[in-house]
């Protein structure tokens, strides 16, 4: 038991073995543990670009992300690459890979920079960017923070309602007043691509001076890059110490006692220092006298150098293989984890505000390249900055073996499929045709899904595009104008018989065709017809010649051969019903249900008979009239049957025609109207109108509509208005709709009961509205 004495103070006893009463560590005598942090002085942006044109450390690295993050480029993911290409140039044109590589430099140098785009919008530099009518970016220019002053209106930007609109955000001046040497002037903010160097906490001393902007590189490194700088210097310095020369001189004190003393072991030295400088000996007395050299260790320097060339390259987040230019240090080192951090650290540069600036960058040159029709529409792309790092020979090699084991994947999964029956060979070639790299999961497309009827080899999209594209050359000279722009028909032929319906119209029976929709071109009409009337997608097709229409009709027929097609011919129960297979006896004889066969339709099949590899075997022209022009009229028989079967077709066509009429009264000419179908009357007909060989996407690019869904929305919502306000209209005989807004060039045609047939900008604007009022027997629409 422990004896406790009054008064005495009770012994501490302590286990830790930190605590030392001689050197105070731990204590509050402690020197370190009063460090603290404290935010260095401020620095001008005079000095930082002066330190950059003269500190070359420093300026690499300013330089190094940026070169890195943008000098491969972009990648679009365009396929087309005749388009891709044509992207190029418009961006090589102004220079947009060493601008925005130069904007990011002065972000990093002064926390911030800007890129100035001139725009040809119509528009002045202060007022906001009008991109409903961008025409091109004809220049760039890059300014620094401290050549860009944000002028604060409104500390907030949120409206949608403005066509002008593209995004809301907090904190986002409204305007930049530039101060140049090359002049001075005000640019609104939606002109501006503005790249930030990291983000500033508000709580920050510095918030103020950096507002908007970001925090110069300078500041996160001046500590590590002045170690890093002067410690080669001091290196050098050490050098001229690395030996001390002593010497001895016998009664130095007394000596130094006297007058002249001083002068006497200065010029006994000087003596000294000389001869051994001259002649590498002295001469000494024996007596007391004695020189002598210290040498003095450098031991740990090389490390100390070493470690300030780390901090600093850890910092700036630049491997020191970059940074200096020299290999990894230590045995077996390679520097691929140094290497990988820095990739990270460049593209997190690229995936930021780089991308951002450069998509819009990107949308204002494709809605430019709309404008001037260099495009028909703004395709899908997709912003994506190529590595700075090829790979290497290992590395490619690894990757060409896993694309080709994934391709073998791909075929042997499709060769199941055809062994198996469910695709066919044609069907997986196409697909192939389509994409290299095609998925076997989707080779079929929707006409797929039915069986093919007629489909004539593996006729791919290319070969049909080249058709069209001969087809519109052979039939050129054409008016391609609503109204006056003529018609389209063909035949397709299939076991010796022609594929026909009957007209809604009760005209008859005939093959598909019709009116060529303006901006046509012959051979998009005659595909279009085909799949509105009969559901098949038309592949090949061959211009036969023209063909007399209807009497009222000025121009003539453009006929057409389809070659091959896919899918199984369905009338839509609009314009044609009940699909069949007729023989060239059966048409030209009008030995079909209802007796009566169109007439356009029955003299072309006589013209082009020949041309369609067809005979007449069982047809005996005698017992058929013909008319003025020689050719077999539609009375041509008379017998008993056929006056029974006129009385049936009159029934049937009566019945045809109840399905195709329109309740006029129901229909307002010059007010409001609701549509029951709200759009086109399929997906088929929408895509025919947007984009299939018409140009409407790129007529109303400029409009903002950018989609086929915006495309129909804007025609409803015109048919459904009532005129006035610039909007004119009227009621076709029909009882279809028809409105003209004047203010925005649209012309629109529709049916409440079937929803929108046409909408489009017609060339010369109320002029053309004119003549369809003649047309349509209209004398005033007001």
């Amino acid at each position: 038991m422990k004896k406790v004495i009054p008064g005495k103070i009770k012994t501490q006893l302590r286990l830790d073995g930190y605590y030392n009463v001689l050197n105070k560590y731990g204590t509050q005598h402690d020197s370190t543990e009063y460090y603290q942090w404290a935010s260095g002085s401020a620095v001008s942006d005079t000095e930082l670009a002066d330190l950059y044109a003269g500190n070359g450390l420093f300026s690499t690295i300013i330089d190094a992300p940026a070169d890195d993050a943008t000098k491969n480029g972009i990648d679009l993911g365009i396929k087309d690459k005749d388009l891709q290409k044509q992207i190029d140039n418009h961006l090589q044109t102004i220079r947009y890979q060493s601008k925005f590589a130069k904007a990011l430099r002065w972000a990093r140098l002064f926390g911030g920079a800007a890129v100035v785009m001139l725009v040809d919008d119509g528009r002045l530099l202060q007022n906001p960017l009008n991109w409903r009518d961008v025409h091109g970016v004809e220049e760039l220019l890059v300014y620094g923070r401290n050549e860009m002053y944000p002028l604060w209106v409104n500390g907030y930007e949120n409206n949608p309602d403005d066509e002008d609109y593209r995004r809301g955000g907090t904190g986002i001046p409204e305007y930049y007043q530039v101060n140049s040497v090359y002049g001075n002037y005000v640019v609104h903010s939606s002109r501006c691509l503005v790249f930030h160097n990291s983000d500033i906490p508000e709580s920050s001393t510095m918030a103020n001076l950096y507002r908007t902007w970001g925090i110069p590189e300078y500041l996160r490194i001046r500590e590590e890059l002045r170690n890093a700088s002067i410690g080669p210097g001091y290196s050098i310095r050490l050098l001229e110490r690395l030996s001390m020369v002593t010497y001895k001189m016998k009664n130095l004190a007394g000596v130094l006692s006297t007058a002249d003393g001083e002068d006497t072991v200065l010029q006994r030295m000087e003596m000294l220092d000389l001869a051994r400088n001259l002649l590498n000996m002295v001469i000494i007395d024996a007596d007391g006298e004695d020189v002598g050299v210290q040498s003095l260790s450098v031991a740990g320097v090389k490390d100390i150098l070493d470690n300030a060339c780390a901090m600093l390259s850890a910092v700036s987040h630049i491997p020191q293989t970059r940074l200096f230019g020299r290999s990894p240090a230590g045995e077996n080192a390679t520097g691929e984890s140094d290497l990988e951090n820095y990739k990270e650290f460049v593209g997190g540069l690229q995936n930021g505000d780089l991308r951002d600036n450069t998509r819009t960058l990107v949308e204002l040159i494709l809605r430019g390249m709309v404008w001037n029709r260099e495009v028909k529409e703004i395709p899908e792309y997709t912003v994506t900055y190529k590595s700075a790092w090829s790979p290497s020979d290992d590395e490619k090699a690894a990757q060409d073996q896993a694309a080709a084991a994934a391709q073998l994947t791909r075929a042997q999964t499709a060769g199941t499929y055809v062994t198996n029956g469910i695709v066919e060979a044609e069907e997986v070639r196409r697909a192939m045709v389509r994409d290299e790299q095609f998925d076997p999961e989707n080779i079929l497309t929707e006409a797929d899904i039915h069986q093919d009827w007629g489909l004539g080899g593996a006729d791919t999209q290319q070969e049909a595009a080249d058709s069209q594209q001969q087809n519109a050359a052979d039939a050129s000279g054409f008016v391609t104008d609503e109204g006056d722009c003529g018609y389209v028909a063909g035949f397709v032929v299939q076991d010796g018989k022609i594929l026909c319906g009957r007209r809604s119209d009760g005209q008859g029976w005939c093959g598909p065709g019709g009116h060529i929709e303006p901006k046509e071109t012959p051979g998009v009409a005659f595909r279009r017809e085909a799949k509105e009337e009969f559901g098949i997608d038309v592949g090949n097709i061959t211009y036969l010649g023209n063909c007399k229409g209807k009497p009222e009709e000025i121009l003539p027929v453009q006929i057409y051969r389809v070659n091959d097609y896919a899918g199984i011919p369905v009338c839509d129960q609009e314009e044609m019903f009940t699909a069949t297979w007729f023989t060239p006896e059966q048409i030209l004889a009008q030995e079909v249900p209802g007796g009566l066969v169109f007439d356009p339709f029955r003299r072309s099949v006589e013209e082009y008979l020949e041309q369609l590899g067809l005979t007449l075997d069982d047809f005996d022209p005698s017992k058929h009239k013909r008319d003025e022009d020689g050719k077999f009229s539609s009375m041509g028989n008379t017998t008993s049957k056929d006056e029974l079967g006129k009385e049936k077709s009159s029934k049937d066509l009566n019945d045809s025609q109840s399905h195709a009429k329109i309740n006029s009264n129901a229909v307002s000419a010059k007010g409001a109207n609701a549509f029951k179908v709200k759009g086109f009357p399929n997906k088929q007909k929408l895509n025919n109108h947007w984009q299939n060989g018409r140009t409407h996407a790129a007529e109303y690019a400029p409009d903002g509509i950018t989609t086929k869904e915006q495309y129909e929305k804007r025609a409803v919502q015109l048919l459904e208005s009532p005129c006035g306000n610039g909007i004119k209209g009227y009621k076709t005989k029909d009882g279809l709709i028809c409105r003209y807004d004047s203010k925005k060039n649209d012309f629109a045609k529709g049916s409440p009961e079937k929803g929108v047939r046409t909408m489009f900008k017609p060339d010369d604007g109320e002029e053309y509205y004119r003549r369809r009022l003649e047309a349509e027997g209209i004398e005033n629409d007001e």
